[in-house]
């Protein structure tokens, strides 16, 4: 009763509870034709990313494939990925809706990507018997399961078949919490962010736009980013180019963008045939999906959503490529980020100064930046192969 209210005031929480509305005669609709497919919920698009490998094992073995998502960032982009053969939002975690739920679905086994575990939820799928599966777990001191009035979140993340977890810390936490069975199986964003490099990542007109110049790419962008990365923009040559992919494309944001810059800024929504995109310094990326790609053309990238609280984004994806990744220093949630930076492929900074700093070291040593790039791509291919051990398992 009370989101359609709150609604009024938060473009987010109007759209998860519109995406809802129709959700059941939706979900009878599009699985009406599957017999008992696998189910695979993911939060949001980050987890989705992370189940992708999984979902290509899963089809290439011909069985049916469910997405759910509990937030509207990763069922707007998703609900019609050809790769799954049905998505749709999970309800809220009442008895009766999420009886009504798994009944629709009938799944024959369920995987869960890294969280978000509902008690009602794991309840009904440990009484009709489905098998679930917890995948690249990530277990903090801090979380529900290790405080006293945890409990009944810890019983739900109990009836879990099998958890596995990213790494050995994790599995420890794990073994505190008593869970029965628990595997060390790693990250599958490592699998995902390798499959990158197969594709063709060509992107027309970057080329042109990077004109044979350094090219700094700047990945899933908040504004406590971009205020900093605008500063650098600001005092930089001519000479220097740079790529604002930001997390959100509304106007509004890209505006906010433009005003911080000082040199000539083109919108990739502006670019036409006969565009000089070479006498631009800042291109700005206002639509979705080409930021992969775009980290291909960096000599450095820098990876958003760490310089405030809102969350890292995926520094694996520029990783891959070799490149150097520099990114905020309020990644205490994300393993890979200290990792990345013990291999010697990463870096933390903290302000715009530390930005400026480490910016012009790397841009200085075409040598230095190699070597660091070399680095980054070895950490992806040195963390990769969750898929293929979780895959062995569950499909035995």
């Amino acid at each position: 009763m009370l989101l359609p209210v709150l609604g009024r005031f938060n473009k987010s929480i109007a759209k998860f509870h519109q995406g809802r509305k129709n959700l059941f005669s939706s979900l009878k609709e599009n699985t009406k034709n599957l017999e008992r497919p696998i189910w695979i919920h993911a939060a949001s698009l980050g987890e989705y990313e992370q189940a992708v490998p999984l979902i290509k094992v899963f089809k290439e073995k011909g069985y049916a494939v469910v997405v759910s998502f509990f937030s509207p960032s990763g069922y707007d982009v998703k609900y019609n990925d050809q790769l799954i053969d049905a998505a749709t939002y999970l309800p809220l975690d009442t008895k009766q809706d999420m009886q009504k739920f798994v009944d629709m679905i009938e799944p024959q086994m369920a995987l869960f990507i890294k969280y978000d575990i509902w008690p009602n939820l794991m309840k009904i799928l440990s009484e009709k018997k489905i098998p679930s599966y917890l995948i690249s777990a990530n277990f903090r001191e801090n979380q529900i399961y290790f405080k006293w009035y945890g409990s009944f979140f810890l019983k739900a993340l109990k009836r879990f078949k099998k958890v596995y977890v990213q790494n050995g810390h994790s599995y420890k936490l794990a073994e505190n919490l008593k869970l029965q069975s628990i595997a060390i199986s790693g990250d599958t964003r490592y699998d995902r962010v390798m499959e990158q490099l197969d594709y063709d990542n060509e992107v027309e007109g970057i080329t042109s736009f990077i004109n044979n110049q350094f090219c700094m790419v700047c990945g899933s962008t908040w504004p406590e980013d971009e205020k900093i990365l605008a500063e650098l923009i600001n005092q930089s040559s001519d000479q220097e180019k740079f790529i604002i992919a930001p997390h959100k494309v509304d106007p509004e944001h890209i505006n906010a963008i433009e005003n911080l810059l000082k040199t000539k800024t083109l919108r990739w929504s502006e670019v036409k045939a006969n565009t000089d995109l070479k006498a631009y310094q800042v291109l700005i990326i206002d639509c979705i999906g080409l930021l992969t790609k775009l980290y291909s053309y960096a000599d450095i990238s820098y990876v958003g959503g760490a310089m405030g609280q809102t969350g890292l984004h995926n520094i694996l994806e520029p990783a891959c490529f070799g490149k150097p990744v520099i990114f905020g220093n309020q990644h205490q949630k994300f393993l890979e980020a200290k990792q990345l930076i013990i291999a010697k492929a990463g870096f933390d900074i903290k302000d715009a100064k530390q930005l400026q700093k480490r910016y012009q070291t790397l841009i200085s040593s075409e040598e230095k930046r190699l070597e660091i790039g070399q680095n980054a791509k070895k950490f992806v291919y040195q963390n990769a192969g969750a898929t293929s051990l979780i895959m062995k398992e569950i499909l035995n």
